[in-house]
């Protein structure tokens, strides 16, 4: 497993084509930091272990899983990395339901977010309850009430995402635990 946002590289390398169609020996070769600015050129996409061992006991991590794999070969592969380096207590999968399914299934310790049904929270929650989950991801138009209902079953709230410390505290008074954000410099001051 590699470690990228997108399910192709085109957006985020100067290369193209859907990361499951491409082999290691390509996806070593892309650069991923070119398209940033010339201070991250030659930046390379990571593969998962890399990122583990980097992490080690320290950070928390959300592994967003976009597609299980054929047969659920990627859940599988993700889930023992997790094992295989202790990692239970910091690491987490993120997906949607065909993701939780395969995760609940084949590592039922390994700590699941409930990705699916976030164009509908209240739902959302239902679903998060039913793959066992200990947390889920809101999108920004998450109500009150959908945040109560969720505290209500002891779930962890993500908010899927916030910028701004003044934006981000409102979420975190509504009851939002974990906001997701790509500029955690200016949030630091929020928590």
């Amino acid at each position: 497993p590699v470690v990228c946002h997108d399910k192709t590289v085109d957006r985020t390398t100067e290369g193209e084509g859907k990361i499951g169609d491409l082999d290691w020996a390509k996806i070593q070769k892309l650069d991923a930091g070119e398209y940033v600015g010339e201070l991250w050129r030659e930046v390379r996409v990571p593969r998962l272990e890399e990122v583990l061992d980097f992490a080690g006991q320290l950070i928390g991590l959300n592994i967003h899983i976009k597609d299980p794999g054929p047969e659920g070969a990627l859940v599988r592969m993700v889930c023992q990395e997790i094992m295989s380096r202790d990692l239970m207590r910091l690491a987490y999968i993120a997906g949607d339901a065909s993701v939780l399914s395969v995760a609940r299934e084949v590592a039922p310790d390994v700590k699941r977010c409930c990705l699916a049904g976030q164009n509908t929270p209240d739902h959302q929650v239902d679903l998060a309850v039913e793959y066992g989950c200990e947390r889920l991801q809101f999108k920004r138009d998450v109500s009150d009430e959908a945040i109560k209902r969720a505290k209500d079953h002891d779930l962890i709230c993500n908010l899927f995402w916030s910028d701004e410390p003044e934006d981000a505290k409102e979420y975190i008074r509504r009851g939002i635990d974990v906001v997701l954000t790509n500029r955690a410099n200016l949030l630091l001051s929020v928590v």
